[in-house]
């Protein structure tokens, strides 16, 4: 199938929404959800702009967002979002926050956008039609060992002392480098070869979506710790396949 008009509508809207980053930052607002992570009016005004500028345009069309939950669509598509991933960084001006917004056709990420407004970049993907940056197509790495791995690992903190976080840790310490955090914008280096591999032990399915089918368009591949191509289950490993089963092996 071809999804070229959700694309376009899509990168247009994941714009404007970055356009509200950048203009309203100084309007900060920092309020803290149950979970204590915060969150700012400008998460609420993009993701409002994006679900109602989405859903006016496919109308049958599901819509799972951060901050206003899930809505059950006529069909079998859903829209996954993200309005500002790394609300944490947004606030203390690091510019690796973006819009997250993906596609779903029956469990399938077929669409998806990461735009890093600050960075001024966005990457793109539709599937079985590649992956692009700024308009460039890119692949993942060539790298097939550890040692010589650089990657981002991220909730082994939170997950210290779980039996996940001591393993990837364990697995971080076996890479040549290792990044400790750069939000969706770890995403973008692995789809685009300059990582070679991310592991995320605390993802929500709008943090991942996006990536990966960004990734998997880019000849990369994504699943949660246990080798599930699912991006539901709380945690994702995004990879340029050849590590993929060597970073799994980890988590048996």
């Amino acid at each position: 199938m071809i999804f070229d008009t959700e694309l376009s509508v899509a990168l247009n809207i994941a714009k404007k929404a970055g356009e509200l980053h950048l203009d309203l930052q100084p309007n900060l607002n920092v309020e803290h959800k149950d979970d204590s992570s915060p969150v700012t009016e400008i998460d609420k005004k993009c993701e409002h702009l994006i679900r109602k500028q989405l859903l006016e345009t496919f109308p049958d069309d599901g819509f799972l967002g951060e901050e206003t939950g899930n809505y059950k669509g006529n069909n079998d598509r859903k829209w996954i979002v993200d309005p500002l991933d790394g609300t944490r960084p947004f606030i203390r001006n690091i510019p690796t926050h973006s819009v997250l917004i993906a596609l779903e056709l029956k469990d399938e990420p077929v669409i998806g956008i990461i735009h890093l407004p600050a960075l001024k970049i966005t990457c793109w993907a539709q599937k079985g039609h590649g992956a692009y940056l700024n308009g460039k197509k890119i692949r993942v790495s060539e790298t097939s060992r550890l040692q010589t791995v650089m990657g981002s690992g991220l909730g082994f903190l939170e997950k210290s002392e779980s039996d996940e976080g001591k393993k990837l840790f364990s697995i971080m310490k076996t890479w040549d480098y290792a990044y400790g955090f750069m939000d969706a914008y770890s995403y973008v280096c692995v789809a685009s070869g300059k990582l070679d591999v991310c592991v995320n032990l605390l993802d929500k399915p709008w943090d991942c979506a996006a990536a990966a089918c960004i990734v998997n368009e880019a000849g990369g591949e994504f699943s949660d710790i246990y080798g599930n191509r699912s991006i539901y289950n709380g945690s994702i490993v995004i990879s340029n396949k050849r590590l993929h089963p060597i970073v799994l092996d980890y988590f048996k």
